[in-house]
């Protein structure tokens, strides 16, 4: 069950998220190497990245297996990579308090208003839902809502 294997990939400190997200361009290189293409950093590299993601896994449980979860996290850094560069406002943030948040020790992205998404839950979304184009439509969308709203 996907919520069984999230529970393994949550994070336990401040300290442990700050080397998480230093570990990000090493990880993200990885992933770049395995797809066989460099990525980029703009909403069309999450329908490559997607379509990599699709083809490697049927569902989104095979993604969460031990010897799959590093492909897992390196999808969710550049998911999240992607919106931090191009929603305003965007910025990694981790809740290690609120032990009822859905996302409660994962990588979260804090949108302007406080909303929070999590690039882990996109990514087994994305295998959920088979759609080739469902990330990009996801930060699209947020796009559309946190950047219009500065620009008026």
């Amino acid at each position: 069950m996907v919520n069984m294997g999230l529970e393994v990939m949550r994070l336990h400190s401040r300290q442990e998220f700050q080397t998480w997200l230093a570990n990000d361009l090493e990880v993200r290189d990885e992933l770049e190497a395995m797809i066989g293409v460099e990525l980029g950093i703009d909403e069309r590299s999450l329908d490559t990245l997607e379509a990599f993601l699709l083809d490697r896994y049927h569902n989104p449980d095979e993604a969460l297996r031990l010897n799959e979860r590093g492909v897992l996290d390196a999808a969710a850094r550049h998911i999240g990579l992607v919106m931090v560069l191009n929603i305003d406002g965007a910025s990694w943030d981790i809740d290690l308090e609120n032990e009822d948040n859905i996302y409660y020790r994962l990588p979260i992205i804090r949108l302007p208003d406080e909303a929070e998404e999590c690039p882990l839950t996109m990514a087994t979304a994305a295998l959920d839902r088979c759609t080739g184009n469902y990330l990009r439509t996801v930060v699209e969308n947020y796009e559309e809502d946190y950047n219009t709203a500065t620009d008026e």
